[in-house]
């Protein structure tokens, strides 16, 4: 548990990253709840009887502390599929901005209509027992190509910004 502390450590000293810091608050405190665990028996005595009194289960108390967690990391919006590629060619073409970015968008509305449908017809194909597998497949592949697309682009223009 030390090494991995200090290895933690060490990847937000040299790469500050809010992922970085919120895994070392995490593990920092579940350190201290291992160390610090009769100073906590209240705490957790509170927790237990109060789900014991208006029945929630710990899975509810998991969900709440995971949309907590997410609310809490979430940033504004911003769209991942390919942002450091569109701001290199706003950059090298500043003519095009807007013809750039409305392009842009309109490729990840159109990537995001197709895994909103295809979600669906999953669903549907689940609830009527049928084979559901074989209609994911093609999205997860598309998916995976769209997301190896982007880290080839990142390698290829280095991260985007500035020209």
């Amino acid at each position: 548990m030390l090494i991995a502390t200090t290895t933690t450590i060490l990847d937000v000293v040299i790469n500050p990253s809010l992922i970085g810091i919120t895994t070392l608050t995490i593990s920092t405190l579940g350190v201290n709840a291992i160390f610090f665990r009769r100073e906590l028996d209240g705490f957790f005595n509170t927790i237990a009887n109060f789900s014991q009194r208006y029945k929630i289960t710990s899975s509810a108390f998991t969900l709440f502390g995971t949309f907590l967690l997410l609310d809490a990391l979430s940033t504004p919006v911003q769209a991942q599929f390919f942002q450091n590629a569109e701001t290199w060619m706003t950059s090298q073409f500043t003519g095009a901005d807007t013809a750039i970015t409305l392009s842009f968008n309109v490729l990840r509305g159109l990537f995001i209509l197709y895994l909103g449908i295809s979600l669906v017809r999953v669903v549907q194909a689940a609830r009527q027992d049928e084979d559901w597998q074989n209609l994911a497949r093609t999205p997860m592949i598309i998916l995976i190509a769209v997301t190896m697309g982007d880290i080839l682009a990142n390698l290829i223009i280095g991260g985007g910004g500035g020209g």
